[in-house]
């Protein structure tokens, strides 16, 4: 069990917050302890999938289940694609974004591009708080050396990714979206990470996707990626 003091969530939504995480080795015993010390006014439990004594408890005490994260992972093979995918695939060109095109991703946020995360579902906070918490973690992520890239179709931004990596071999889709013009053309499906990747010389990418973004995970499972590991996630406002 590993409890972390997430103080930059203060910043983003008004209250002191602890993410906990939760594995399959921890005692039961042990968890509700640790969690009795926990002072915070939003917590978050992270509970692999398996632990259904966990989920038990943690609803006992007050929690309330808002999501599942499904981790996902691509060892960048050659994907097979029908027809129209791959006419989707190869309308989209990608680039390393700049200045202004940072400025137009922050605008899309504005606009509500963000709506099934788990901010913006619970009724304790709102829409804006949502998009302004996505905004300061670009800038956080920027400032750390993360690589944003921007999709276009036909010239225009269609919508974007943020790659990070600790060995420039394993890199992680911490982000992406696509921008709400687009948002009924088919091209939520077009998954270019692995392609993206690849010509960074990498040689496996990840990602995470909450259960609430159905869309999402079936395009990465159409586009080749595996799930690996998926924790339930429970929140409590004290």
């Amino acid at each position: 069990m590993k409890v972390i003091d997430a103080f930059w969530e203060e910043r983003n939504l008004g209250k002191t917050t602890a993410e906990i995480m939760i594995d399959y080795s921890d005692d039961l015993d042990s968890i509700s302890e640790e969690l009795k010390k926990v002072d915070k006014q939003y917590i978050v439990c992270k509970v692999a999938s398996g632990r259904s004594d966990v989920l038990y408890y943690l609803q006992n005490e007050r929690y309330k289940y808002i999501e599942d994260q499904i981790e996902f992972e691509h060892d960048l093979h050659e994907v097979s694609r029908n027809r129209v995918m791959q006419r989707l695939y190869d309308s989209l060109d990608y680039r390393v974004m700049n200045h202004e095109d940072i400025d137009n991703l922050y605008e899309e946020i504005s606009k509500g591009m963000f709506d099934s995360d788990r901010i913006s579902l619970d009724p304790c906070f709102d829409k804006i708080i949502s998009a302004n918490r996505y905004k300061n973690w670009i800038r956080d992520m920027l400032d750390k050396d993360a690589i944003p890239y921007v999709f276009s179709y036909k010239g225009e931004p269609a919508g974007f990714i943020i790659l990070i990596t600790a060995d420039k071999r394993t890199y992680r889709s911490v982000l992406g979206g696509g921008y709400l013009k687009f948002r009924k053309t088919g091209l939520g499906i077009v998954v270019k990470e692995m392609e993206i990747v690849k010509s960074l010389g990498g040689k496996k990418v990840t990602t995470a996707v909450s259960t609430n973004n159905a869309n999402q995970v079936k395009a990465l499972i159409m586009n080749g990626y595996i799930p690996s590991k998926i924790d339930h996630v429970l929140i409590k406002h004290n």
